[in-house]
């Protein structure tokens, strides 16, 4: 019995990303549009757009000066609470939601990457969309996001890789309605936090330990 998603349903919500970015951009073309048209154009599924948003650049493996981990960091943890409260639609600043963008720039990044997002796109499929509602499941992965966000905003060398990319793997599963994809990205993260936390407690330990 699939729980009740109090969110009305809009014709884009059954379009995969790829044709989700094409409909909402083609309907601006032309036009200077503010961000928060797009962001309310995405629906629900915005809020998987923006958690891939902010939490590619944290995937690459290489050192970032602290400033980036909490830049990128709390509007991670903003999204995820937004999702735990059942909000349906993102939010940001108003002044991150007033600026204007030329969407036909954004049509030109989109053409671009379109090859490698419908390939990536090709391993998710709709799943467990019988048992979780998209709200609910949107609701499940704010409250494991919110422990991935935890680890991005620790500045420990290379402790936001994997939580990163299990983010970015758990919000694709979000917009493509694939609940089983998104539970495994973000338990598997969840896990892999309590092991690094349990790691530096332990090694910290050790240290004070040799020390006195």
């Amino acid at each position: 019995m699939q729980l009740t998603d109090p969110t009305p349903q809009t014709p884009l919500d059954d379009l995969s990303l790829t044709q989700l970015f094409d409909a909402v951009l083609n309907r601006h073309a032309g036009q200077t549009t503010r961000v928060g048209t797009l962001v309310e154009a995405l629906h629900e599924r915005g809020f998987g757009v923006l958690l891939i948003l902010f939490s590619l650049p944290l995937c690459i493996p290489i050192p970032k000066p602290p400033p980036v981990d909490t830049i990128l960091g709390i509007p991670l943890f903003y999204l995820c609470l937004q999702m735990i409260l059942g909000r349906d639609r993102p939010s940001l600043p108003k002044k991150v939601m007033d600026y204007e963008i030329s969407v036909d720039l954004l049509i030109k990044a989109f053409v671009r990457g379109r090859p490698w997002l419908e390939r990536f796109e090709r391993l998710f499929r709709p799943r467990l969309t019988s048992v979780l509602s998209d709200h609910t499941l949107s609701r499940i992965c704010g409250v494991l996001g919110m422990g991935l966000t935890g680890a991005v905003l620790v500045p420990f060398p290379f402790s936001n890789t994997v939580p990163s990319l299990c983010m970015v793997i758990m919000a694709t599963g979000i917009i493509n309605r694939d609940g089983i994809a998104a539970l495994i990205a973000g338990i598997f993260g969840t896990l892999w936090v309590i092991g690094l936390s349990f790691a530096a407690y332990f090694l910290g330990e050790q240290v004070v330990t040799g020390l006195f």
